[in-house]
């Protein structure tokens, strides 16, 4: 599944091009039958009866192809266009979605919120916050120094948590 949702874009194109050429050539050679039916003098009816039944199955079949190949081109095009993301457009997805719920499975407001951030953008962000706090007076030295000495603690904590999860995880491999 994933080859597929890689090449997407490149198949559904060539599956457009080749149907939707081979459809102008059937539909050509429908358009001749019947100019020269009118040509010759001829009942259009009896010629397109006769050229009806095989015309129609690989018209019919070659159209279902068209608009398939076209969709998926247009639904590859779309996933590789660059969004905006923002909270605010993901909310306003999401409130979409709960009011029409068939819209849900694409996953609108998913593809609309910003990314999460990482654990150390998480604690540099905490950090800034605390110096923030520091300056504006909100904190007192003795606080701001707890605070971030917990913030510092809990870092190392975390890292000699993945640290372990690593070692486990090697350890498995062997």
């Amino acid at each position: 599944m994933g080859w597929l949702r890689t090449n997407l874009l490149w198949i559904s194109l060539v599956g457009l091009l080749v149907s939707g050429g081979l459809l102008l050539v059937v539909v050509g050679f429908l358009g001749l039958v019947v100019y020269s039916a009118l040509g010759t003098g001829t009942p259009i009816v009896g010629e397109l009866l006769d050229v009806a039944a095989p015309v129609l199955a690989v018209t019919s079949v070659l159209l279902v192809a068209t608009v398939l190949s076209g969709v998926g081109f247009v639904w590859a095009l779309l996933r590789r266009a660059s969004v905006p993301r923002s909270s605010r457009l993901a909310a306003l997805a999401d409130r979409i979605e709960r009011e029409y719920p068939p819209l849900r499975p694409f996953g609108l407001s998913d593809a609309l919120a910003p990314p999460k951030p990482s654990a150390e953008e998480q604690s540099a962000n905490a950090l800034a916050e605390l110096k923030r706090q520091y300056v504006d007076g909100e904190l007192s030295e003795r606080e701001f120094e707890r605070k971030v000495d917990r913030l510092v603690a809990n870092e190392s904590v975390d890292e000699a948590r993945a640290e372990r999860e690593r070692r486990a995880v090697l350890d498995d491999r062997s």
